[in-house]
């Protein structure tokens, strides 16, 4: 039975082979061979090189312009800030902030007049330019720090309330000055009895900032320490003692020309005195004395002549 089954299978073999083999015309391509067409993004090169070197050389002399209208730029704030920094009277930074106005060195100009009004006890004026600054420069590098300021002053004129309201705006700003005014809301609030709310801003200012500003956990304790302390109550001095009165020294005057024969120093006569006085004793003259010849001088003898010799 098996041998009848081997000659079927064979044969059946033999006819599927013919079929298998390759034709002459279907023989598969060399190993290597590469296509000799150009490829899509060849053909674009090739049909649009002119706009594409065009369009380099559009974007080359962009690029410089863009460049050199930079420096321009930069340099003309550098003038700019040069300029405000050589200002040095109020007329002077008025000049440069309406001259420079609407830049950054216009701003600075309003920073620094507001500086010159403080100090020459100009204080509303200071403020109005302080609002003027915060309200037409929000951009500016320094408008956090003209937050601060403004508060500052606002809080030593006695406004609490505009102090706050821009010290908090500071505290939002994340600045570098963000931190003190967390600390200067809590010295408000200490000074109003809020302790609970004092400790908050101080708690604040050193979990907020401590990694980032030095020292500002240092200045938070030192405030907080300072809680439930009630503040010292202001003596007023005693008024200064009252100078003593010195005699103010004579005035000399020059006499009146008078008459040269009579004496510079004429004594005043004297006046009666009234009450009755003895009777003025007469005065006896003084008998003289009688005057005694004086003793005459004794005469020296007379020698006699010798007598003659016998």
């Amino acid at each position: 039975m098996l041998q009848g089954v081997t000659p079927s299978l064979h044969s059946r073999n033999m006819s599927e082979k013919p079929e298998q083999q390759p034709q002459p015309d279907q023989a598969p391509s060399p190993i290597g061979e590469i296509s000799q067409e150009p490829s899509s993004f060849e053909a674009f090169l090739d049909a649009h090189q002119k706009t594409l070197i065009i369009g380099g050389i559009i974007v080359i002399i962009a690029l410089v312009a863009w460049v050199v209208i930079a420096g321009l730029k930069q340099q003309q704030l550098q003038n700019h800030s040069a300029e405000v920094s050589a200002a040095r009277t109020l007329s002077e930074l008025e000049a440069e902030a309406s001259e420079k106005a609407g830049t950054n060195a216009g701003g600075t100009a309003l920073l620094r007049k507001a500086q010159l009004q403080w100090r020459d006890l100009q204080q509303p004026e200071a403020i109005e330019t302080l609002e003027a600054f915060v309200s037409e420069y929000p951009d500016h590098p320094a408008y956090a720090s003209g937050l601060a300021s403004l508060a500052s002053y606002q809080h030593k004129m006695g406004n609490l309330e505009g102090a706050k309201e821009n010290y908090g705006k500071a505290v939002e700003e994340k600045a570098a000055i963000s931190s003190m005014a967390l600390i200067y809301l809590g010295d408000i609030a200490r000074g109003e009895g809020n302790d609970e709310a004092a400790g908050e801003y101080y708690d604040r200012a050193s979990s907020e900032f401590g990694d980032i500003h030095a020292n500002i956990r240092q200045i938070a304790e030192r405030h907080s320490k300072l809680l439930g302390v009630s503040s010292p109550t202001e003596v007023k001095p005693a008024p200064p003692a009252p100078k003593p009165v010195t005699a103010s020294k004579p005035v000399k005057v020059d006499p009146l020309p008078t008459n040269p024969d009579l004496p510079k120093n004429p004594v005043a006569p004297e006046t009666p005195n009234p009450v009755a006085s003895d009777p003025p004793k007469p005065v006896v003259p003084e008998a003289p004395k009688p005057v005694t010849p004086a003793d005459p001088k004794p005469k020296p003898p007379v020698a006699s002549p010798d007598p003659p010799s016998n």
